[in-house]
């Protein structure tokens, strides 16, 4: 079946997303083949353990179903003739396509729509057609699909993983409903699925209009979504309502445009290390502009799926992620982005505010480490531990459209907004100045020119960094946000209570003498203690605060001055702080108040003793891979993973 351009739906998203006046998006359904090409038909038959594929219940629902074989092995699918591909799959029970059939015995065909995607490759091939043929006989399902629309996609957002067959699955239902009633959530097992995922399968309909039938028949479609883990997520409100954020990709727009003629979608989620699948379908909406960014902060495009039905199957994929193998993540997937609901402790600024930022001073630590200090056009609240939002568009700009961008995959979905930790402390209420302590990011979009500007202007014009007004580097601030912060001892209503001038916290009038806390922070991870430790120094509420401060660095001649200089003289300091470097390179010893230890190497599992950490709250700022160091090390300590308050940078 040839295409003859673009349907109503595909139409609308295309005038939403701005794209529809482009030429080379208005010719791209071109690239859509009405047959089966041969190297899809080889790709299908010999290198996919499992399929798949979209179908409707009796009440016109997409579900998106898994077929696999037997054994879990590729060759369950075969093409017995030109633009036929036959099915030979295992069934279990809650597999949509049990129920789905049905359909099919009483119309004698079906629509059906498929992704075949190869995982260790990150090569996908999509088609659609209808099924010509179906036998169903005990757990066995045979089909055969006449494929009248087929399209290479690309790997962009593919997790890559290395799969082996699993045979000796024993799958079972553990939790389903097929139609949730209005007030009712998905299960939290159910939500926690969605929301560690990495991927997902994404079934749409499109059902035509009588008068467009011919021109543009009915047909269902199956995509691939992916991302990291967590970059799908559900409304904390309802408890049903799935977000999946819409990146940049090759602007067909098919599975959003369905969407837009025919509000309804699937979602099907597998987990590759135990197999289980989770299957919803619902009523679906693609939101773009001001209404996605108000539901999810920076993100201008996006899908909601309502949940209106769901299944729970453990224990069914009969393939599993290799053993000590971990998913390679695709280097083309932006940062999570959490909804508006999810980060209540951010405060946006609206464009009317027109809140902007101007560069006042530098500091330039090394050749990639600097405080960057900045003022504000508007009053901000910034408490110590928070990070500020910032739109450097105004500086670097914005990076245009492009598909692929294989020397820089970063910039595909770049939107030049980047969020730092504030690492200077203010009196409350409000502040218009605020400092950054940032390390340049080794081909980064923003840090390497505010980088390159900091060095040259040290070269030429050092006098220009402790004043830099005269640059004029005006950026835009987006807004505060972030709950890594000491927490309120009290309600700051409370008439027994005394305000703490630098936190902006409050602390009863019986204050215990002293708090403990333990901090740990990886590398530039130190930044928020930098802002704590300034602000606990001036605190005027009569607690002493223990803090064993453990840093791992491998700059400690860069980071420790800043330690040094954010605890002052020591004079008066309600802090007593005893800071243990992990690090290969020597130390310096450092000012009144501080009592310095270095450990060579890393920070080890069995670093702490049971019990040793009782009684002092714990703080954690690192990279991934420094936390995940950390928290089994505190956990070797007796410290839950739970009670650890935690903040990372992989923004």
């Amino acid at each position: 079946m040839t295409l003859n351009g673009w349907h109503r739906g595909e139409n609308a998203i295309h005038v939403k997303l701005n794209t529809s006046n482009d030429y080379v998006v208005s010719t791209l359904y071109r690239s859509i083949s009405g047959d089966l090409p041969e190297e899809h038909t080889q790709f299908h038959t010999t290198r996919l353990p499992f399929l798949p594929v979209t179908t409707l219940d009796e009440i016109g629902r997409p579900w998106g179903s898994i077929l696999a074989g037997l054994d879990g092995q590729p060759g369950f699918v075969w093409a017995p003739r030109y633009t036929t591909l036959s099915v030979d799959a295992k069934l279990w029970e809650g597999e949509p396509l049990v129920k789905n059939s049905k359909r099919f015995a009483k119309d004698g065909r079906m629509l059906v729509a498929g992704i075949g995607i190869e995982f260790p490759t990150r090569r996908r091939n999509k088609f659609a057609g209808t099924i010509s043929r179906l036998e169903q006989v005990d757990d066995r399902l045979r089909l055969d699909f006449l494929v009248n629309e087929a399209l290479g996609n690309c790997p962009k957002y593919i997790n890559a993983r290395d799969l082996v067959p699993y045979p000796n699955t024993k799958p079972h239902v553990d939790n389903q409903d097929l139609d949730l009633s209005p007030g009712q959530r998905l299960p939290d097992d159910a939500i926690a699925f969605v929301t560690r995922s990495d991927t997902v399968f994404l079934g749409t309909t499109y059902e035509a209009f009588a008068e467009d039938s011919m021109r543009f028949p009915s047909h269902l479609g199956m995509n691939h979504r992916g991302g990291r883990p967590g970059f799908i997520r559900v409304a904390p409100a309802d408890g049903r309502t799935v977000v999946i954020p819409d990146f940049s990709g090759n602007r067909f727009m098919t599975s959003l445009g369905n969407i837009e003629a025919t509000p309804l979608a699937s979602l099907t989620f597998v987990d590759f290390i135990s197999g289980d699948i989770l299957y919803l379908t619902g009523d679906a909406q693609n939101l773009v502009g001001p209404d996605a960014l108000k539901l999810m902060p920076f993100q201008n495009s996006l899908t909601t799926v309502y949940v209106t039905g769901f299944t729970l199957v453990r224990d069914a994929l009969p393939v599993r992620q290799r053993t000590d193998t971990s998913a390679e993540r695709s280097p083309y997937s932006p940062p999570i982005r959490l909804l508006a609901d999810e980060v209540p402790s951010a405060s946006f600024l609206s464009k009317a505010d027109g809140a902007t930022a101007l560069l006042a001073k530098i500091d330039l630590h090394s050749p990639s480490i600097a405080t960057f200090t900045w003022t504000s056009s508007v009053d901000l609240q910034i408490k110590s531990g928070q990070a500020i939002i910032m739109d450097m568009s105004p500086f670097v700009g914005v990076p245009g459209y492009r598909h692929m961008a294989q020397n820089k995959p970063t910039l595909v979905n770049d939107d030049s907004i980047r969020t730092w930790t504030v690492s200077s402390s203010h009196r409350p209420p409000v502040t218009r100045s605020f400092s950054l302590t940032i390390r340049e990011k080794p081909g980064g979009a923003v840090t390497g020119p505010l980088f390159a500007i900091a060095r040259k202007l040290k070269e030429l014009k050092p006098e220009i960094l402790g004043d830099s007004t005269p640059l004029d580097l005006r950026v835009g601030i987006v807004g505060v946000t972030g709950d890594f912060v000491l927490p309120l001892f009290a309600d700051p209503s409370s008439s027994a209570s005394i305000s703490d001038a630098e936190l902006g916290l409050t602390v009863p009038l019986a204050a215990p003498t002293t708090r403990k806390m333990l901090w740990v922070a990886g590398g530039i991870g130190v930044t928020p203690f930098l802002s704590m430790l300034k602000a606990l120094r001036v605190s005027p509420n009569g607690t002493r605060y223990d803090i064993r401060f453990l840093l791992a660095t491998r700059e400690p001649d860069v980071l420790l001055p800043l330690i040094n200089s954010a605890m002052g003289d020591g004079k008066g300091s309600p802090i007593d702080l005893t800071l243990e470097v992990f690090t290969t390179e020597d130390v310096s010893d450092l000012g009144a108040g501080i009592v310095l230890r270095r450990h060579i190497g890393r920070l080890a599992r069995d670093f702490f003793e049971e019990g040793e950490l009782h009684g002092r709250d714990v703080y954690l700022c690192g990279s991934p891979d420094f936390e995940k160091a950390a928290l089994a090390a505190l956990a070797n300590g007796g410290v839950p993973e739970t009670t650890v308050r935690r903040e990372g940078f992989d923004y």
